[in-house]
């Protein structure tokens, strides 16, 4: 007990074979946290689980965060896919070796994928020997006779690059369209119902494209529906450009608003500083939809209000049961009690919009993806990363971002707190995951940031005019950026190069007053090693601190 507030912790887990359930709830007043999420799966071809927790942040309880604890396992082989009835038969397709890993997937998601979506059961070979020359390999294919016919086109498609979805929609009559930006595809969520019951169809929203089916199998509708979807995109597609009015002492801040910065990722949207004969603005060039967005968030931080948004998988919603969607309710209720910003997700759209204090804001951001990630454990999730390694994640231009929102899923990278959100299918989002950590594993190879304990130690680094720094760039090969108002350093290049110049510059520090800054304490520059220069297990000359 805490004064008036009372908490208390109930969970329950009721396991059977390879599955586990678990049910969360947490009180807090009159405020309750409630959800279901399956937490564990495990196939022949390898295993999925995510763990759930509950937590406690700052007296407040929640029902449980998925996430965390995902793997993946097996050499080769494959899962059983859908339980399929009648006689099965067999047949056999050689692929090259090279491709195999296209079947197979990230993690083994493409697999799963096409086995869930064609009922067959797919037996890829073992790996390759060492030293066995690469060739033509035999992958079986098992199940009803009209299963394997369709699995076969739908893993020529996935080896031409498709997504096995979009494949196996095509076999079975649907029209498609693919690459559709984030704002069209915003505002065919809107108006989804209203085209299907017109059209006599039904869509099927992915994070960036739709796939169209007749309802009574007229292919000529479908055809018929997707005109009428580029139609109605059109007046939100057309290029315009508009300048907003800003005060000019809040310019910075809007500029650099998270979720400005966020909707040009999402959009393509520039927004530029512009001089009137009114005075300061932000010129916006873009969609008109986007622009309309953009000027409703730089209206909101000139009133001191803040504004952000959460994007979402086109029905990521409206797929849950009534009894799921009431317990999101429910969550989202106390998110708000809790924060005080106002969070609404309409069923059906493609985001998740949050207005508010920009304090509220920013807590009530943080907060929804916690409760989405655990609500949706398999089609979201957030990637924490090193804060002075978001420019290098979004590549140069962001076009590494770019590519990232290709991958089939929602991409929205936040440069302010240094996460990555994820939405989309579970393959998309495995995808996403895992070239982003690749890039980091890269990115901790070829980059080293290191705070200082003060400015004297940024001049030793820097020298007189220049010198010391020009000599260690040239004989390194690495990059380095010196702040001296945040007494930080940052070393790029290649590892080799990188390692060299680490160790040359805590070498400078370490004889110009080091051993009270965050890393030049702790790092070894006789070694490199985590570990105070003293305890060098090479015996390195003196000791930093």
């Amino acid at each position: 007990h805490t004064g008036p507030q009372v908490f208390a912790f109930i969970a329950t887990k009721l396991c059977s074979g390879a599955d586990a359930f678990c049910t969360s709830l947490v009180m807090k007043g009159t405020g309750v946290y409630a959800g279901k999420g399956k937490v564990g799966n495990g196939t022949k071809s390898g295993s999925h689980g995510s763990s759930a927790a509950s937590y406690c942040a700052g007296g407040a309880g929640y029902s449980g965060k998925c996430g965390g604890g995902r793997g993946f396992g097996g050499k080769g082989g494959g899962g059983g896919g859908k339980s399929v009835m009648g006689p099965k038969d067999e047949e056999v397709i050689e692929v090259d070796d090279r491709d195999i890993g296209r079947i197979i997937g990230k993690g083994g998601g493409t697999i799963r994928e096409l086995q869930d979506l064609t009922g067959c059961r797919i037996i890829t070979p073992e790996r390759r020997a060492d030293g066995e020359e690469p060739g033509l390999r035999v992958v079986r294919i098992q199940g009803p006779r009209d299963a394997i016919v369709r699995c076969k086109e739908a893993i020529n498609g996935v080896l031409m690059g498709d997504d096995p979805r979009d494949v196996i929609a095509e076999i079975d009559g649907a029209v498609l369209m693919k690459n559709i930006d984030p704002m069209s595809m915003g505002h065919l969520a809107k108006i989804k119902g209203q085209i299907e019951q017109d059209q006599g169809v039904a869509l099927d929203l992915d994070a960036r494209s739709v796939r169209i089916w007749a309802k009574d199998g007229n292919r000529e509708k479908s055809i018929a529906a997707r005109e009428a979807i580029e139609e109605a995109m059109e007046d939100i597609t057309t290029v315009d450009t508009l300048t907003v009015p800003v005060p000019g002492h809040l310019v910075n801040q809007v500029i650099n608003d998270s979720a400005l910065r966020q909707l040009q990722d999402q959009t393509g949207l520039t927004a530029n500083v512009a001089k009137t004969d009114e005075g300061t603005g932000i010129r916006l060039t873009g969609l008109s939809g986007a622009i309309q967005e953009a000027k409703a968030i730089i209206e909101r931080r000139n009133q001191g209000e803040g504004a952000a948004f959460v994007p979402l998988m086109p029905g990521l919603v409206s797929r849950m049961t009534p009894n799921n969607f009431a317990d999101l309710q429910r969550d989202l209720a106390f998110l708000m009690q809790k924060t005080g910003a106002h969070v609404e997700i309409i069923e059906g759209s493609n985001r998740a919009n949050i207005q508010g204090g920009p304090e509220q804001v920013r807590e009530a951001k943080a907060e929804l993806i916690q409760v989405l990630c655990y609500h949706f454990p398999r089609e979201c999730d957030v990637v924490n990363l090193p804060p002075e390694s978001v420019d290098w994640i979004a590549g140069e231009d962001d076009r590494e971002l770019m590519r990232l929102q290709s991958q089939g899923a929602v991409a929205a990278l936040d440069r302010a707190a240094a996460t990555m959100w994820i939405c989309g299918n579970q393959r998309s989002v495995e995808m996403i995951r895992n070239r982003i950590r690749n890039s980091l594993q890269r990115w901790d190879r070829e980059h080293f940031f290191l705070k200082l304990a003060s400015q004297g130690q940024c001049f030793a680094i820097i020298g007189r005019g220049g010198a010391s720094i020009r000599e260690l760039q040239s004989s390194t090969g690495a990059r380095i950026d010196v702040d001296t108002n945040h007494c930080t350093v940052m070393i790029a290049g290649k590892e080799e190069s990188v390692r060299e110049a680490k160790r040359r510059v805590l070498e400078i520090t370490s004889g110009a007053g080091g051993g009270k800054g965050d890393s030049a304490g702790r790092s070894c520059y006789s070694c490199g090693g985590d570990h105070l220069a003293r305890d060098c297990p090479r015996g390195g000359a003196g000791g930093v601190g």
